[in-house]
């Protein structure tokens, strides 16, 4: 018959600090895991809102300048324009806090932007906007899209020469796909005329946001300059 020998004085003893030790290890490794995980969701939320506080003003301060040019022209649409000006920056304040808005939403924010840079332009551009699919039950990044958009305008006009700008939006199931189109155009500063701070932060943004969802493309050459985005908003 087997005999098993007894384990020696202390072996009981021994195990359960082992264990012990082993259950106090593996528990610190979690908490220092969940502490780096939230140390990263408070960077990732910092630095998006860093991003945030630099795209608001430059639109603020391309707005003021449009509404600025229609009163130094005495036009009866100022009014107007201020009433706009007054909407979309209840949707910067209010809704474009939020980590995701409706599509809808933003898709009216672009409209409505678009509209009153024409209340500056007038006849100088040629603005061509189209939008397609359908809108109903998706949600978007706030303000991830509208720099594109402001890039053409600030790029891509001059109200001393015919300009022409493109923006096609299209809804394929899941996939949003941006379009935007500007010539190039003389500026005062051509140095600056391959896009701003506006853009480099909407990549950052879409990196961080949609870091597999989306595909970013930029054709920059002597005579106009393109965006095309693909966006995965499921």
């Amino acid at each position: 018959m087997m005999r098993f020998e007894k384990p020696p004085a202390g072996f009981d003893n021994s195990q359960t600090l082992f264990l012990f030790l082993v259950g106090l290890v593996v528990s610190f490794a979690l908490k220092i895991n969940d502490r780096l995980k939230r140390s990263e969701q408070e960077k990732l939320h910092t630095e998006l809102s860093f991003l945030k506080a630099q795209i608001n003003p430059h639109f603020l301060f391309n707005t003021l300048n449009s509404i600025y040019s229609l009163a130094i022209e005495k036009s009866d649409r100022t009014a107007d324009a201020v009433v706009m000006l007054s909407s979309l920056m209840r949707y910067v304040i209010r809704d474009a806090k939020e980590s995701l808005v409706p599509l809808h939403k933003e898709i009216e924010y672009i409209k409505n932007y678009i509209s009153l840079q024409k209340f500056r332009l007038d006849d100088t551009v040629l603005i061509d906007l189209k939008v397609d699919g359908n809108f109903l039950n998706k949600q978007i990044a706030p303000l991830i899209l509208i720099s594109f958009i402001e890039n053409a305008f600030k790029y891509g006009v001059n109200p001393e020469q015919q300009s022409f700008i493109k923006i096609a939006i299209l809804i394929n199931h899941d996939d949003l796909i941006l379009h935007v189109y500007n010539g190039k155009v003389r500026i005062n500063h051509p140095e600056e005329s391959t896009g701003g701070i506006g853009i480099n932060n909407t990549r950052t943004r879409l990196q961080l946001l949609y870091p597999a969802k989306h595909q970013l493309t930029i054709q920059d050459n002597n005579k106009n300059f393109v965006i095309d985005l693909k966006l995965n908003l499921a």
